[in-house]
């Protein structure tokens, strides 16, 4: 048995200082290797400089047994601080957007109420008359429901994101419980086109309100801030997220995440109804009532049988799907045009999947009031033909619901 394994066997542990104890181990180690390689017979010295190798072996194992300790120690210790200042670091950064998400919001706050307690109130103020094109309803499409926003960020959300500065925990929920308070910027979108030309035809006398009031941006400027505001919402959210993953605090990501796909769904879906409302050409409906925009794209379609196929822009709408001929696409510089085609009430609508075409489906008119369309719909792949048939199907089924309801309302 081995001098180490002697000693250890016969205490069990390692007592007293274990550096000189290695020592001793490695001397013991060396001197019976020693004895039992000589084949001449001599005894430890006779070799002259042996007890200066002895000294310099055993110093030198004491060396590296002390260097291989502390390059073990010094790793771990250097790895804990680079770790330790890595989460400092990204928690910092983390809370510093966090207060800029705050201090962006109160800047909001106040520009939506020199609209709202600035302009709304002035525009009944006689010293700076009317102009007659704006005594009627028109003045409310002008602000639309811009009160309803500014209020719910003054009274809720600005102080339900204070109190994230101190428990960011709580930024993810508090978006997810907001989503349904966020689709009150698809209505305020969607009127933006109509808003924007009115302000630009009054310009005098909104800028006349504006010198009153002793503002420095004007309506036009004011008016936009909704749709700005959505989509830095976005970029500081993804930047919270990323520190978080960098934190390591993996049990807020993914709220944070959901939060971060929430926001981008209302960016998306504000970018398409106003797209739709600046692009749209010929269609003698009000876009605005027919709900929100659920889903937009190009479908490769034929308006009853026999017709060609031909690319179409699809718009579906709560209430609506409307199909366009694209006439100009949407360049960096342009938006897209579209020129309206034809349409189908979603109340009274037939799904079909087409089996003997790819990524096929028809959908048909059921109205029996008017002249029935039939429109077979070719999708580009196989995501998106699912995205259409899932979206589509939710309709109907909600409108099954609805119509089994009105039926036997008391039937739960």
């Amino acid at each position: 048995m081995s001098c180490f394994l002697r000693l250890f066997t016969s205490t069990g542990k390692i007592e007293g200082n274990p550096l000189s104890e290695i020592e001793q181990i490695v001397r013991m180690s060396r001197e019976q290797h020693e004895s039992n390689s000589r084949v001449d017979g001599s005894v430890a010295g006779e070799a002259g400089n042996e007890g200066a190798a002895t000294d310099n072996t055993a110093t030198n194992g004491r060396a590296h047994t002390n260097a291989e300790l502390g390059f073990v120690q010094d790793n771990n210790d250097k790895n804990k601080t680079d770790a330790s200042d890595s989460k400092a670091s990204a928690l910092n950064k983390r809370q510093l957007a966090l207060n800029e998400l705050v201090l962006t919001e109160e800047s909001y706050v106040q520009d939506l109420s020199k609209i709202v307690n600035g302009y709304m109130k002035e525009i009944h103020n006689k010293e700076i008359p009317r102009p007659v094109d704006l005594l009627g309803g028109k003045m409310d499409l002008v602000f639309n429901n811009i009160k309803e926003i500014y209020e719910w960020h003054r009274d809720k959300f600005l102080i339900f994101l204070r109190q994230c500065q101190k428990s960011p925990a709580e930024l993810g929920p508090l978006i997810e419980s907001s989503a349904k308070k966020f689709t009150m910027y698809y209505y305020f979108c969607s009127n933006k086109p109509l808003s924007e030309f009115i302000v630009n035809a009054h310009y005098q006398y909104f800028d006349q309100i504006r010198q009153k009031l002793g503002h420095r941006m004007d309506l036009s400027t004011l008016i936009i801030t909704p749709v700005q505001r959505i989509t830095k919402y976005v970029l500081l959210i993804n930047e919270i997220l990323r520190e978080t993953k960098r934190a390591g605090l993996q049990n807020e990501v993914a709220t944070l995440m959901k939060a971060s796909e929430q926001m981008k769904d209302v960016v998306k879906k504000v970018n398409d109804m106003m797209m739709v409302l600046r692009g749209l050409q010929d269609f003698d409906g009000e876009l605005t009532a027919q709900g929100n925009l659920l889903l937009q794209g190009t479908l490769t379609c034929a308006v009853d049988a026999g017709q060609k196929q031909r690319e179409l822009q699809v718009f579906l709408f709560q209430q609506i799907i409307i199909f366009a001929d694209i006439q100009k696409q949407k360049t960096q510089f342009s938006s897209p045009i579209f020129k309206y085609r034809t349409h189908i009430q979603l109340n009274h609508m037939q799904l079909d999947r087409l089996k003997d075409s790819a990524y096929s489906f028809r959908i048909k008119s059921t109205d029996p009031n008017k002249p029935t369309v039939s429109i077979e719909c070719q999708a580009s792949s196989e995501a998106c033909y699912n995205e259409w048939l899932d979206m589509l199907n939710v309709i109907l089924e909600q409108q099954s619901d609805l119509i089994l309801r009105l039926v036997n309302p008391l039937n739960k």
